[in-house]
């Protein structure tokens, strides 16, 4: 009944509710059973020039690269077949009854929707490959971070992408990336095609 007045007082009410938690979580003065989280200290990670210049990065834009390519030569040629078949269907038209020619064409948007369906699930079974292969290169990177942690004493990692400035001396991405590049320089991207 009255939706925009109740969604606006659900929305003032979770800010409300979401400051709470932030003044109880940083110690702001004045809060409620307030912690002081003291030490905190930040560090920056560049995700985009690791996601650009890591060697396992590079590895799998290569391989998906290939598969990519390798799909592309395959639909290609059953365009081309599509395209032959449509051809030869509006040369028949003039001498096929109307029911023949109506059952050709049935046939004809079935393979077309048939090629539609085969490009969807070679994509959906690409884009698995590429979050599995992603996910390994996570898993090395976890730890690179945890340990840069405690040899370098930050709490809180940010990516860069998220902060409008930040000291050079907070950017820990050549570290990480020279690191993630000793642990992982390859990483295999599993054939989409073996699904």
């Amino acid at each position: 009944m009255h939706w925009k007045v109740v969604s606006g007082l659900t929305k003032w009410m979770l800010a409300l509710n979401w400051m709470f938690v932030l003044c109880v979580g940083l110690g702001i003065p004045g809060a409620v059973g307030a912690q002081v989280l003291s030490g905190t200290v930040v560090a920056v990670i560049d995700f985009q020039r690791l996601e650009r210049d890591a060697l396992a990065a590079k590895n799998i834009r290569a391989q998906v690269e290939t598969y990519r390519s390798r799909y592309a030569a395959v639909i290609g040629e059953e365009e081309e077949q599509l395209r032959q078949q449509e051809q030869e269907l509006q040369r028949q038209r003039a001498i096929l009854s109307p029911e023949a020619f109506a059952q050709r064409r049935r046939e004809f948007e079935d393979n077309v929707a048939s090629l539609q369906r085969q490009v969807q699930n070679r994509t959906r079974r690409l884009e698995r490959s590429i979050e599995t292969a992603l996910a390994s290169v996570n898993q090395v990177l976890g730890p690179i971070i945890e340990s840069l942690s405690a040899e370098l004493g930050f709490t809180l990692v940010l990516d860069k992408r998220q902060v409008r400035y930040v000291d050079d001396r907070f950017d820990i991405t050549t570290i990480v990336l020279q690191r993630l590049d000793e642990r992982l320089p390859l990483v295999t991207v599993p054939s989409p095609e073996g699904e």
